[in-house]
């Protein structure tokens, strides 16, 4: 590292690796110096498309982490995997920026965590939400008590990717090897989410129900010999309370159209985030009619430009390594969230177990 760049490694090309790669290549204090996948037809991909012909190429990613001169690793493995990949990057001296969610339950993420504060490395999980425009100008809202007593979170998110039939039987749909399906794919994000904007105001989250669903049963195996059956949930729905009595109520899924809002009910206003132009909130401020009869009305409220600084959680996790501080959200977040997925999982097999 020199004294203004962080030298990179990439550990895992797969589906969600090339949003990591433009991140870090966006990124004016960073460079991609390695990649590595188990994969070479991935290798080549990967250098192909994202002009990273001249790097340093492994498909062992104990070779890429005994390079000299490598200061980070980004982990955009599938889930099952950034346990073992953590523990050797940390072990190497490296400092790790981890796909959602952590590990695949918080027994792994509270080892992780452990190893990651033994090693002093800068760490940081990629539940980038927190860092949107929005996300930031309403958490400050909360703490400056414009909403008032909190009541409500809701979260609708879902992507539809899955809903095709003739996507085979990829890890995300095994329970053995991504985290408890959609719960751990865009639950994480959620979560987070929530626990960034309401903070204090909203305390942890003490209790949980949930109902999940599988709507394809059977897929067919990536290795082409014949169907198995999908383990992990397709879509959840799941109600919580936080230690402030504040609810929550969240709603994921891989079988819709791919848009997500979400929105915090207080006392005296109301903020909610929804597809639209960038740097946008709709605000309902509760204020009496001349009848004493509150009335309802949400208004377009723009972010304040202070908040449309372009953050990035690549940004704040490279600073986090030049400035010798901690990244956030790091994996104390992420051992957070972890534990979180757990208690909504045992709440959704006790309402509708698998067969």
């Amino acid at each position: 590292m020199s004294a203004d760049t962080v030298d990179v490694g990439i550990i895992g090309l797969g589906r969600i690796s090339g949003s990591h790669i433009q991140e870090f290549q966006a990124c004016p204090d960073a460079e991609i110096v390695a990649i590595c996948d188990i994969d070479p037809e991935r290798v080549a991909a990967a250098q192909r498309e994202h002009k990273l012909a001249g790097v340093f190429a492994a498909t062992d990613w104990d070779e890429l982490l005994a390079l000299d001169g490598l200061d980070a690793v980004s982990i955009p493995l599938p889930d099952h995997l950034h346990r073992p990949a953590v523990l050797a990057a940390v072990a190497a001296g490296k400092h790790v920026l981890c796909e959602k969610p952590l590990g695949m339950n918080a027994v792994e993420a509270e080892e992780m965590l452990a190893a990651t504060e033994s090693a002093g490395v800068v760490h940081a999980v990629r539940m980038q939400r927190r860092h949107e425009p929005a996300a930031r100008y309403v958490s400050d809202l909360v703490a400056e008590g414009f909403l008032g007593e909190l009541r409500h979170f809701r979260a609708r998110m879902s992507v539809h990717r899955i809903s095709d039939p003739e996507v085979k039987l990829e890890w995300r749909l095994q329970a053995d090897r991504g985290c408890y399906g959609v719960l751990g794919d865009l639950g994480a994000h959620a979560l987070d989410l929530a626990h960034f904007t309401m903070g204090e105001a909203a305390g942890e989250l003490t209790q949980a129900s949930a109902m999940g669903a599988v709507f394809i049963g059977e897929r067919e195996s990536e290795d082409g010999c014949g169907a198995a059956e999908v383990t992990a949930w397709d879509a959840i729905n799941f109600s919580v309370r936080y230690e402030r009595n504040v609810l929550g109520s969240y709603q994921l899924s891989r079988f819709s159209p791919g848009y997500s809002a979400w929105e915090i009910d207080g006392q005296d206003a109301c903020v909610r985030v929804r597809p639209g132009p960038e740097g946008k909130i709709e605000v309902y401020e509760r204020r009496p009619r001349d009848d004493q009869v509150t009335a309802s009305e949400y208004l377009a409220r723009d972010v304040p430009d202070k908040y449309l600084d372009r953050r990035t959680l690549v940004g704040v996790f490279v600073e986090a390594i030049l400035t010798g501080s901690q990244a956030s959200p790091n994996f104390r977040d992420g051992l957070r969230i972890a534990g979180e997925l757990d208690l909504i999982h045992a709440a959704a097999l006790g309402a509708q177990p698998f067969i």
